[in-house]
C-alpha cells in the first residue's frame, strides 16, 4: 500500500484540503497577533538594550528558529513524509525501515543545508563588508515587518521562490533509502524547491548581513532538522495506529495557524530590530 499525495491540490488554497488563512484565523485574531507581537518585540528590545550588531544576530537567530518550524508546511515537506513513512512496495528493490529512511533524509538535508548556510555567510561577509550594520539592520527590519504582515494576509508582497517540487518519478525508480537521501539533499539548500514561508528568506538575508559562515551553517542545519519534523511525527502517528491520509489532513489544518504565528514573530522581530539600531 502506498500513499498518494496530490501536489497541485496541496499547493493551492483548497478548503477541502488546506483552509484559507481567513477561514482558519479570523481578522480579529490576526490584529491581536500584530499588536501583541509588536509589544513583545519592543519590550525585549527595551529590556536588553542590544547593540546594533547583537540586535542583528539575535533577530537572525530567532528568524532561523521560527523558520525551522514554518518551513515544514510546504508541499515538499508533506511529500517527504509520505516517502519516508509509506511501506515499500513488494516488488521494489532495497530494504529499509521508516526510521532508517528518516536517518538518510536527515543526512542529505544537513549535508547540503550546512554548506549552503556557510556559503551565504561567507559571500555576505565579502559583499556587504562595507555596508554599515545599522543600515543592514534597518533594511532587514523593514522587510521583516512587510513580510510579517504578508504572512498574516494583511498586505501582499512578492515571493521570489522557485515554484518547483521534488521529482516525483524518483519514488518509482529508486530504492526508498536513496530517494529519502536525495530528497533531503535537494531540500537542504531551500532555494531549489517551493518554499511557502517568508521567514526562510529573511533568515538567509540575515545570515548574509551578519557575514558569518559558522552562524549560517548552524542556522541552516537547524532548519534542516526542523524540516524533518513532519516525517518524524508521521512515524509516531502511524505506529500508534493512525493513517497517513489522516496525518496529512491534520498537518494541513495546522498549516494556517503556523503561518499566522510566523507572521507575528516576524513583526515582533521587526520592532526589536528597529529599536536596536
Amino acid at each position: 500500500m502506498t500513499t498518494t499525495i496530490d501536489h497541485s491540490a496541496l499547493q493551492q488554497d483548497m478548503p477541502q484540503i488546506r483552509p484559507s488563512l481567513q477561514n482558519a484565523v479570523g481578522l480579529g485574531s490576526r490584529t491581536v497577533l500584530v499588536a501583541g507581537a509588536a509589544a513583545v518585540g519592543a519590550g525585549v528590545a527595551l529590556a536588553l538594550s542590544p547593540s546594533t550588531t547583537s540586535g542583528l544576530v539575535g533577530a537572525v537567530v530567532v528568524a532561523g528558529a521560527v523558520t525551522s518550524l514554518a518551513a515544514n508546511w510546504s508541499t515538499c515537506g508533506m511529500s517527504v513524509a509520505g516517502v519516508v513513512v509509506a511501506p515499500k512496495q513488494p516488488g521494489r528493490k532495497g530494504s529499509s525501515t521508516p526510521v532508517r529512511r528518516l536517518g538518510w533524509h536527515v543526512l542529505g538535508s544537513v549535508a547540503t543545508g550546512s554548506v549552503t548556510g556557510a556559503a551565504i555567510g561567507l559571500l555576505g561577509g565579502f559583499a556587504l563588508e562595507a555596508v554599515p550594520a545599522a543600515a543592514m539592520l534597518g533594511v532587514w527590519a523593514v522587510l521583516s515587518l512587510a513580510y510579517g504582515l504578508h504572512e498574516l494576509g494583511l498586505v501582499s508582497m512578492p515571493t521570489p521562490m522557485r515554484r518547483q517540487q521534488l521529482p516525483r518519478h524518483l519514488r518509482r525508480s529508486m530504492e526508498p533509502w536513496k530517494v529519502s537521501l536525495l530528497f533531503g539533499a535537494i531540500i537542504g539548500p531551500g532555494f531549489l524547491i517551493y518554499i511557502r514561508s517568508s521567514a526562510y528568506y529573511l533568515m538567509a538575508l540575515g545570515v548574509a548581513a551578519v557575514g558569518s559562515p559558522a552562524l549560517g551553517a548552524a542556522l541552516f542545519v537547524l532548519v534542516s532538522l526542523g524540516r524533518c519534523m513532519p516525517s518524524a511525527l508521521a512515524i509516531v502517528h502511524t505506529r500508534r495506529g493512525g493513517s497517513m491520509p489522516g496525518f496529512l489532513s491534520l498537518m494541513c489544518v495546522l498549516d494556517r495557524r503556523v503561518q499566522a504565528v510566523t507572521g507575528a514573530v516576524l513583526i515582533g522581530l521587526a520592532v526589536f530590530a528597529g529599536l536596536s539600531i
